[in-house]
Formats: C-alpha cells, sequence, structure tokens
C-alpha cells in the first residue's frame, strides 16, 4: 500500500526531478501522472493537492477549492516545496 501523495501533472524531466527533489527534501509522497491542470491533479489526488505546469510557470491546486490556481510560481523546485509544506501542515516559511 503506497502512502497518500500529491500529483503532479507533467512530462518535462527537469521540471519533474525539481519538483520531486523538493517533495523528497520534505519527506512527502509525490506521484506523477501524464500532463494535466493542477485541479484535475489535485481532484486525483487523495490529499486533494495537485502541482502542474500552468503556461510558462508552475501552479497548485486544491481540490476543494475554487477553479483556479492557490499558488502559481515560476521555479518547479519552490512550488513543490510550498505544495510539500502544505500537505505535511508545515509552515510554507515564505519570505514577503
Amino acid at each position: 500500500m503506497t502512502p497518500p501523495a500529491v500529483i503532479l501533472a507533467a512530462d518535462d524531466p527537469a521540471a519533474i526531478r525539481a519538483v520531486a527533489a523538493a517533495f523528497e527534501e520534505e519527506g512527502v509522497p509525490l506521484s506523477v501522472v501524464p500532463p494535466n491542470t493542477a485541479r484535475a491533479a489535485a481532484l486525483l489526488s487523495p490529499l486533494g493537492i495537485g502541482v502542474a505546469p500552468h503556461g510558462d510557470e508552475f501552479a497548485i491546486a486544491l481540490s476543494t477549492g475554487p477553479d483556479v490556481p492557490y499558488v502559481v510560481g515560476d521555479d518547479p523546485r519552490q512550488v513543490g516545496h510550498i505544495a510539500a509544506r502544505i500537505a505535511a501542515r508545515r509552515p510554507l516559511g515564505v519570505a514577503p
């Protein structure tokens, strides 16, 4: 049995590595599926959190939120850290 995971919907190997590294550092499981929207990924996630490319950036979406990204950023690793911290219920530690 695998633990509940955040879903990353992407196919770019470099982006997948960057996001996966952030999740590994935070100790949060991540599953990768074919490209889709962050919202679609969130609906697949047992934790209700999805990450996906969003134009030239990366987005985090929540399955219980509106059909718009919760967070958008241009650094896939940083977006990965934020998503992993949301899943782990840890402080985001994002500087203002």
